[in-house]
């Protein structure tokens, strides 16, 4: 068992919390957030403690930590709070759902969150700080690059490399051998049968060819449509 500090108190937080709880030796001891952000010193009856004075309270040679943010600026706040974790010294934890068939171990990194009902076959690497949500298919050989964010339902052929940061929306398809660009957005129910450019747009009607990856994103967070 390791004692955690969960980032946020937020929904990411609260998701870590319960599936930590319910699925997993680690005891949660307290929540930390940016400073600028507190409004309580109690979430869920722990404290609440500012990221900036959390290595004074829970100092990184007894407590870990997981931070499960969302994919906001194409998954850098989440990259950023990683490493701001790691040069104050924290372990960071990962979680795996214990539900998961395993032939052979997984090789998972730091930081990670993978939730239940996972098909995830042979010799497959997933990188430091990749969320996986439910139910999705990784084929063998293929390779999950650092701080990336698997939506839900998503199908991952064999060989295929998913790059830095990159978004894969819910149901999208991956074939063979692909390999999709460091900070890519692939839309919900995308067949991606090519390569994708480094921050390219990759959605089912094509709508926002020509726009980098980062302006996409500002524009669907702005429309509440993510």
């Amino acid at each position: 068992m390791s004692k955690l500090v969960l980032f946020g108190t937020g929904r990411g937080a609260d998701v870590a919390y319960r599936f930590l709880a319910a699925d997993s030796d680690h005891e949660i001891m307290a929540f930390t957030v940016d400073e600028a952000n507190m409004t309580s010193k109690l979430h869920r009856g722990l404290p609440v403690v500012a990221f900036e004075e959390v290595q004074h309270r829970y100092p990184p040679d007894r407590f870990g930590m997981l931070i499960l943010l969302g994919y906001q600026q194409m998954n850098a706040l989440r990259a950023r709070k990683f490493a701001e974790a790691k040069a104050k010294g924290y372990r960071l934890e990962s979680y795996v759902a214990s539900n998961i068939f395993r032939v052979a171990s997984i090789e998972v990194g730091e930081n990670c969150f993978i939730l239940d009902n996972q098909s995830i076959s042979l010799d497959v690497r997933i990188g430091n700080n990749v969320v996986m949500w439910s139910s999705n298919h990784i084929g063998d050989l293929s390779e999950i690059a650092d701080h990336a964010w698997i939506s839900s339902h998503v199908t991952v052929a064999a060989n295929v490399h998913i790059g830095k940061r990159a978004f894969v929306g819910i149901g999208a398809t991956l074939s063979n051998g692909v390999k999709i660009g460091a900070d890519s957005f692939i839309g919900a129910c995308r067949l991606v049968s090519d390569d994708t450019r480094p921050r390219s747009v990759s959605l089912v009607d094509q709508s926002a060819e020509g726009i980098d990856s980062g302006t996409f994103m500002r524009l669907m967070m702005a429309r509440k449509k993510l």
